[in-house]
């Protein structure tokens, strides 16, 4: 019986980080802002403020976690991380004032780039040089399973033993469910004999490999890709600061609350399923053709919320629009990895997702006020429209480009 290859276990590790990670850190946090406003006697505002500090201290962190993930001990890291996010979970069980929760949510945005922003494509990329999409794709489209498995969980245990329990509850899950792959699985990358999973398939893609193992930051602030990507990165980052708008904007076209809700619901599903397709899709399809396809599905997502007022036809635009989301969520990492190569990828990625982090968390605020104004959020939809039009043209740009240095490279070894 043939052993399975190490490579495996590090994708089962990106799953359980995904699923877990994503589920407690950033899908059921809303749960907590009406009890804990409650009992604080705190706007709902002053409560979400703690997702604002988050945010800042993520992107933040972002600028130089890439270098930091280079030089030390993952599993060290990866551990010391999930760590302080469980025992801060457990922490706020116990606080007295809403300042905890700040320094609390800070401290996590400060763990998060390495935890969850890096850690599963970094890990993937390392271990994977075949299907590199489709276990990308598995892995990350496990953190919207997160967050339909894990909220009524959480949501059952606020009702009926507070909030206080839920946050012990958060902690205790992030604890066991991840601590045992960080402390006794993950490892950063190959080493000795052992090669990458699908190394022994292509010797031709080897080859490659040894004599080009990728661009430095700085040669890469040289190429146009680096901004193409960056700009597809911001685009689409900023489309997803909407989807926090959803069931307000449901609620202003005179619809339920629970019609919004479950709007929501159908993009977190279309996002999981748009991760997954658009991952084993680029390892088997044109990558222009899919990247073209998902923008499609962006497009006409957004711009059918727009139009349509049956819940059933807004449920469905909402899973379209999911979809779309494959694209930033999936197929800009693996393009960062495919067009920069191993060289410097942590930074890359890094300092590229800190430029998304930073317009998502703008794009909250401008399509909030952009409604407050017109009392309407027709005109950030359309612009979401347009983004997707703009960083989906950027990212097959940037594939065309790839290609033709791909090739200028190859034509100088020939010399």
């Amino acid at each position: 019986m043939r052993k399975m290859h190490y490579g495996w276990w590090i994708f089962i590790s990106t799953c359980v980080i995904s699923l877990v990670g994503f589920g407690m850190v950033v899908d059921t946090i809303g749960l907590f802002f009406e009890p804990v406003s409650a009992s604080f006697h705190i706007s709902r505002a002053g409560v979400s403020l703690m997702v604002t500090f988050q945010n800042i201290a993520c992107a933040i962190t972002l600028l130089f976690a890439g270098k930091i993930m280079e030089k030390i001990n993952i599993r060290l890291l990866l551990t010391t991380c999930f760590t302080v996010i469980g025992l801060g979970f457990i922490s706020l069980a116990f606080a007295q004032s809403v300042v905890q929760f700040y320094i609390v949510w800070t401290i996590i945005g400060i763990m998060q780039p390495f935890a969850l922003t890096l850690s599963i494509p970094v890990l993937l990329g390392n271990w994977f040089q075949k299907y590199l999409g489709t276990v990308m794709g598995i892995a990350l489209g496990l953190s919207a399973i997160g967050g339909t498995l894990f909220n009524p969980i959480v949501s059952a245990t606020i009702t009926n033993l507070g909030w206080r329990s839920g946050w012990i509850l958060e902690g205790l899950i992030t604890l066991i469910a991840i601590l045992p792959f960080t402390i006794f699985v993950v490892r950063y990358k190959p080493t000795g004999t052992t090669k990458p999973v699908g190394y022994e398939e292509n010797s031709a893609e080897n080859a490659e490999n040894v004599s080009w193992q990728g661009l430095s930051f700085k040669q890469a602030l040289h190429t146009p890709m680096f901004y193409l990507i960056t700009f597809a990165m911001i685009a689409l980052q900023w489309v997803a600061g909407l989807v926090q708008h959803v069931s307000p904007y449901i609620v202003s076209i005179n619809l339920p609350l629970n019609v919004g809700a479950t709007v929501v619901s159908g993009i977190m599903l279309g996002a999981a399923a748009g991760k997954v397709s658009i991952g084993w899709f680029l390892d088997h399809f044109n990558n222009q053709m899919v990247i073209i396809l998902y923008a499609i599905f962006g497009i006409t997502g957004w711009l059918s919320l727009m139009v349509f007022r049956a819940p059933g036809m807004l449920i469905g635009s909402g899973f379209v629009l999911g979809l779309g989301q494959g694209i930033m969520l999936v197929s800009l990492p693996y393009f960062i990895r495919k067009q920069f190569g191993p060289k410097n990828y942590n930074n890359i990625l890094s300092i590229i997702s800190m430029f998304g982090n930073f317009a998502t968390a703008i794009a909250v605020s401008v399509d909030g006020k952009i409604f407050d104004i017109t009392g309407s959020y027709n005109l950030p939809l359309m612009t979401n429209g347009a983004l997707y039009v703009l960083g989906g043209g950027a990212v097959v740009i940037s594939i065309i480009l790839s290609y033709r240095a791909v090739t200028a490279r190859n034509k100088l070894k020939e010399v």
